[in-house]
């Protein structure tokens, strides 16, 4: 690439790509790194090989073709200035709390170890009894200690027993007493509350607010895509509203099927039943007499049985195509489970089944998932619409993480691999949280991501080596861990539990927040198409055969017409606040013959319910034909002449 694109000059150098700084600078050591090993002196420079994993930072080149991942990155880089500005802020806060604590706690957080410390008051017993005299790893007895250990205070994981510490704090060389100063208890409270609760919470904030400011740029094309979205479902609705319903050509049975259906009432049964199906469910437990078993056997018969019928009828009413939309098919798949449950249950009585019907019988706990299908949840329906809808951008949000952790559980292994023994065991590291092999290293990082004893897990990696093996390797003993543990661990907690969290959370709120404008614009599409309508039908009812249209479909009206003569005002009032009035203009009569253009919607119309519910005159001064419409408070009007 260098002699194709040139070292430096020119725009397309090699070097005026960062990602290509970074690709070859990490081959560069890993060049190094292989010499060094040839030449036999791999343990000498050992840290070269922690460079060398740096190279796992290659994947986030992908970042450049990924719109999404770039926007996540381009929203933590452009954060990093007004982020910068509140990280001075904690500093501060730091800073004047650590040097507070070095003046409050230094040389106070030693105390004696040993089987029998009641008698030991001072440093002094302590060594005469042949015990050992240590220090907590979090302690204040220097600045840098002291940031430490207030990070540790502002994660809020494992800050009591530091807290505890202070409070039982006698003096330098003093073995320390319980409660021995309550008084301190305010020093700590006061970081937790000024620092932990207020400053990284504006952190958090300012992450947050840029994210949206990052996304400002976007929201020209959003509103386009928008418009075009809301251009393409309107014109769907309004082929939809000029067509016979669907199920017009039902007969008598099923259109009644249908009717059973679409009835609020049914919903209401049916949540009533999913209850009732929750709270049996929940009845069942261990040791349960065999009257309960049997009982709730026959409940789960009676509700299987009551969601079947439900299928069978919906399938009826709406035909397989109408059916399968949307979550419906969550709702299929659950009653299928359940009749297969009980299947595989009878089967069981007689015969042995490679497969256990408690695998199923398990998904019977999916049936709380149908209040989500019905019409009346619709804050449900909308909640879990949102993050389906943000899915795209979280799966972004993963990867980052996915990147995160690998390079992270790389540097682990190859840093504290080789910590921990049998001979020489940790305390906070087990079996369950050890970087030994990669697949441990990622699920402790995991479990560190989450706040869990993460200060544990670090202070293993703090220790001092065993006497007398300050150079044995066995042990993975390294000076260099004690400067390079806390930026380890500090940084990936600020990154993964600070940062992309609550990334992830303005994600899901700026989804919440479209969601909802999405709501709205619904509502005002669908007042909009029967503002059309309606005007259609008024065209129609001014075009001679209109009426007998009309008439001819009354099954198919709801509502009643009034007419009355042609000198006056037309006024139509349909459902929902919607209202119309027409004025022809005085003195001038309207013709009597069949008008020269036929009405478009007049054989749509025919087929759908009319919303005109009354019909009156009013005397009009003008003398033109106005066509007035009122929505609420909200009214248009158009007039013209001839």
């Amino acid at each position: 690439q260098v002699v194709s694109m040139g070292l430096y000059m020119g725009e397309q150098a090699y070097l005026r790509s960062s990602w290509n700084i970074l690709d070859g600078f990490l081959v560069f050591v890993s060049l190094i790194d292989i010499v060094v090993s040839m030449a036999g002196g791999a343990k000498i420079l050992g840290v070269l090989r922690v460079l060398r994993l740096l190279r796992t930072l290659r994947p986030l080149r992908v970042i450049s073709r990924a719109p999404g991942l770039k926007l996540v990155v381009e929203t933590l880089i452009t954060s990093l200035k007004p982020i910068g500005n509140i990280v001075l802020i904690c500093c501060a806060f730091f800073i004047i709390f650590g040097i507070l604590g070095v003046q409050l706690f230094k040389g106070k957080f030693f105390y004696c170890l040993g089987p029998d410390v009641k008698n030991i008051t001072n440093k002094s017993d302590c060594l005469q009894a042949n015990y050992k005299w240590v220090h907590h790893k979090y302690n204040f007895d220097n600045l840098g200690q002291a940031l430490m250990s207030l990070f540790v205070l502002a994660s809020k994981d494992g800050w009591v027993n530091i807290m505890y510490h202070g409070l039982d704090a006698v003096g330098v060389d003093q073995q320390p007493m319980t409660n021995n100063n309550p008084w301190m208890l305010l020093y700590f409270i006061s970081f937790l509350l000024i620092v932990s609760f207020f400053v990284l919470n504006m952190f958090v904030g300012v992450v947050v607010e840029n994210f949206h400011k990052c996304r400002q740029h976007q929201e020209v094309e959003e509103a386009k895509r928008r418009e075009e979205k809301r251009q393409r479902r309107m014109e769907k609705k309004r082929r939809e509203a000029q067509k016979l319903p669907y199920y017009a050509s039902y007969s008598n049975v099923r259109l009644m099927i249908h009717t059973l259906c679409t009835n609020h009432y049914l919903d209401l049964i049916i949540t009533f039943i999913i209850c009732i199906n929750v709270i049996t469910m929940s009845l069942e437990h261990y040791n349960q007499p065999h009257s309960l078993d049997l009982a709730l056997k026959y409940c789960n018969y009676f509700f299987t049985s009551t969601f079947v019928l439900e299928s069978i009828l919906k399938l009826i009413a709406f035909g397989f195509r109408r059916f399968f939309k949307d979550w419906n098919q969550l709702d299929l798949a659950i009653v299928l489970l359940s009749v297969m449950g009980i299947t595989l249950e009878e089967i069981e009585i007689s015969a042995a089944l490679p497969i256990n019907p408690t695998i199923i019988r398990i998904m019977r706990v999916l049936r709380i998932a149908r209040l989500k299908l019905l019409k009346m949840a619709t804050g449900m329906r909308a909640l879990l619409d949102t993050v389906v809808q943000a899915l795209p951008q979280v799966g972004n949000l993963g990867l980052l993480f996915m990147l995160l952790f690998f390079i992270y559980a790389a540097l682990g292994v190859e840093l504290f691999g080789e910590l921990c023994n049998q001979d020489y065991p940790c305390e906070g590291m087990s079996r369950h949280a050890t970087f030994e092999n990669f697949g441990m290293a990622f699920l402790t990082l995991f479990q560190v991501s989450t706040g869990d004893n993460w200060n544990g897990i670090m202070k293993d990696t703090l220790r001092e080596c065993p006497p007398d093996h300050a150079t044995d390797v066995d042990y993975a003993c390294n000076p260099s861990l004690q400067f390079i543990s806390p930026m380890y661990f500090v940084s990936f907690v600020l990154t993964a539990q600070f940062v992309l969290i609550n990334v992830v959370v303005a994600v899901l709120m700026k989804h919440l927040d479209d969601s909802n404008k999405e709501a709205q614009e619904e509502a005002e599409m669908d007042a909009e198409i029967e503002l059309e309508l309606a005007q259609g039908t008024l065209c129609c009812m001014g075009a001679p055969g209109c009426g007998s249209a009309g008439a001819e479909k009354g099954s198919h009206s709801d509502s009643s017409l009034a007419t009355g003569s042609s000198e006056g005002s037309l006024q139509t009032t349909l459902e929902e606040g919607l209202s119309f009035s027409i004025s022809p203009p005085q003195n001038v009569d309207l013709p009597a013959a069949p008008l020269p253009h036929e009405c478009p919607l007049r054989e749509a119309n025919a087929g759908i319910s009319s919303p005109v519910q009354t019909l009156r005159l009013r005397p009009s001064p003008s003398s033109a034909l106005t066509l007035q419409a009122t929505v609420g408070q909200q009214r248009s009007q158009s007039s013209g002449r001839g």
